[in-house]
């Protein structure tokens, strides 16, 4: 008797249990099949596989500069995101202009162990819901080696000071972004490997630039925006990065002293390459000319060596 009215509450669950989604897809085959079809919604895809065919990675972009070539895409939104948890061993996503909001990237906590991860103009899509709260989803994930965060322009705000855990093993950080200095150096603070950083949009003063070469000791490649004119101050406090290789100030049209200002980057033995294009560039000729005179070895071009994972925009 006791059996039976253990098997009738077992159907009885069984009945009122909620019914789940379809069964991950789990053989390569189906894998990238769904990439693909999830793939043709946006106008540049991408998928990576490993050695076994798995996919570990996808890029899904949507950007004005391809629409003469790709057409108008919808893109993929939150029930396309849902279908993610598909890839069992996905390790990196990037997202730019998807229609996408917190429900979808929620699927991402499936995925602790992602190594990288992007999130490019998260508000601009028709459709897109994400709040200032979505970078929260990668809170935690202790492998991620590489974040992105560029170009929410239409975002109130982005909360990267609401993030806790580290991230130790980061080394490749793009804040190019609205940000508050105090936001910025709260998630440097939470990066200390990175080697690698694209830091724009951000006001950040001569002091504060100091305080990253602290919180940064292995600094190597920085690409930099100041917000307005660059400073002496700011050449100086470069000097605190002591194993900076590649310096890539951007987008400033004042012209400095090369005795107060560019100097200092003659003093700095692994500085390797100085890339400075633009009005920048031609405003400093002559004192370019002077550094590169007292530093015959450091190579200064136009060109930037940005060491993307992806052709991105």
């Amino acid at each position: 008797m006791k059996k039976r009215i253990a098997i009738v509450a077992l159907l009885w669950l069984t009945s009122t249990a909620p019914v789940c989604a379809a069964e991950p897809a789990n053989s390569v085959q189906e894998q990238q099949s769904l990439a693909r079809r999830l793939g043709e919604k946006v106008q540049r895809f991408e998928m990576w596989t490993d050695d076994e065919g798995n996919v570990t990675g996808l890029i899904f972009i949507n950007h004005q500069a391809l629409t003469r070539s790709a057409g108008e895409k919808p893109g993929v939104n939150d029930d396309d995101l849902a279908r993610l948890a598909g890839f069992p061993k996905l390790t990196a996503v990037n997202f730019e202009g998807q229609p996408i909001g917190d429900r979808g990237l929620a699927v991402l906590k499936r995925f602790p162990g992602l190594k990288q991860a992007g999130f490019h103009y998260m508000a601009k899509a028709e459709g897109a819901s994400a709040s200032p709260d979505f970078i929260t989803v990668v809170d935690g994930m202790r492998d991620l080696e590489i974040l992105e965060i560029k170009h929410n322009f239409k975002m109130p705000a982005i909360n990267v000071h609401k993030l806790k855990g580290t991230f130790p093993k980061v080394w490749r950080l793009v804040l190019d972004t609205p940000l508050s200095a105090e936001q910025t150096m709260h998630l440097v603070s939470l990066c200390p490997n990175v080697t690698d950083l694209q830091l724009h949009r951000s006001p950040l003063s001569a002091e504060q630039l100091s305080e990253f070469a602290r919180r940064l000791p292995k600094l190597e490649v920085l690409w930099w925006k100041p917000k307005g004119r660059l400073l002496p101050e700011h050449l100086t406090a470069i000097k605190g990065f002591t194993r900076l290789r590649i310096f890539s100030p951007q987008h400033f049209k004042n012209s400095l002293d090369y005795e107060q200002t560019w100097r200092r980057l003659a003093e700095m033995p692994s500085l390797e390459r100085l890339e400075i294009a633009g009005d920048g560039a031609e405003a400093n000729r002559a004192a370019l000319q002077r550094l590169k005179t007292a530093r015959p070895d450091l190579v200064i071009d136009s060109k930037l060596t940005r060491s993307r994972n992806y052709e991105g925009l």
